[in-house]
């Protein structure tokens, strides 16, 4: 659960793998206006982890119409 604004909101998953502490990398520029993704973090097995922007999220669903 997230709250943004005057709002609370819940974020749903199918799955949640794990939890790991991380760098965030910025996505650079063709992916830098991403709605809906703050950066990006290599982990431990170099597989890349997309870090998710509540606020973006949010807007895309206020956007579309609730």
């Amino acid at each position: 659960v997230v709250t943004e604004g005057k709002y609370s909101y819940c974020l749903l998953a199918d799955e949640i793998v794990g939890r790991q502490e991380v760098v965030i990398k910025s996505l650079g520029g063709a992916l830098r206006n991403l709605m809906g993704v703050a950066g990006g973090a290599i982990l431990g097995d170099g597989k890349v982890a997309l870090i998710i922007d509540v606020k973006g999220v949010v807007s895309i669903y206020e956007e579309n119409g609730k």
